[in-house]
């Protein structure tokens, strides 16, 4: 059994709709090999996966996932995530029942921010925090002028 094998099963709920990864320190490597564990993902409902280490590729990898049709909570904070990765979760037709995210404290940009401005899917989050980013006042306007997230009732976007 693999060390991810084992981390799903031990922070993996009974019924299969939460897994919490929180500070695993997994890194990009184990990121690409759980993305791939489809029977486990397919129930997963709440993805905490917060300070792993993960950046752009790790979340690409994330939104590339075919097996995270059910997934309504994901929480990918503290990973070092940028722009591609943000454009890459934005755009991801394989999350189609997220309707939270958090990505606070990475590192996304202007245009990761208008990424998620621009992208249909934003339409169905109720709660994005892109606190603690990288983004200028460009990508505040993109994100509270968003005709996509006019149904947000937590964008949490202050920038220090």
């Amino acid at each position: 059994m693999s060390r991810i094998d084992d981390l799903i099963k031990e922070n993996l709920s009974e019924d299969g709709t939460v897994l919490s990864l929180r500070e695993k320190y997994i890194g990009l490597r184990g990121t690409m090999e759980l993305f791939t564990k489809g029977e486990i993902l397919k129930k997963v409902k709440v993805l905490t996966y917060s300070g792993n280490q993960i950046g752009d590729e790790g979340a690409e990898s994330i939104a590339e996932c075919p097996y995270l049709t059910n997934l309504e909570n994901l929480v990918l904070n503290l990973n070092e995530i940028g722009d591609e990765g943000a454009v890459a979760l934005a755009e991801s037709p394989n999350l189609p029942k997220v309707t939270q995210m958090s990505l606070f404290g990475n590192v996304i940009g202007d245009e990761g921010a208008r990424a998620f401005a621009d992208s249909p899917n934003s339409k169905k989050l109720i709660k994005l925090d892109l606190y603690k980013n990288q983004f200028s006042p460009e990508g505040i306007k993109a994100l509270t002028e968003s005709k996509n997230l006019k149904n947000c009732e937590e964008l949490e976007i202050y920038r220090e």
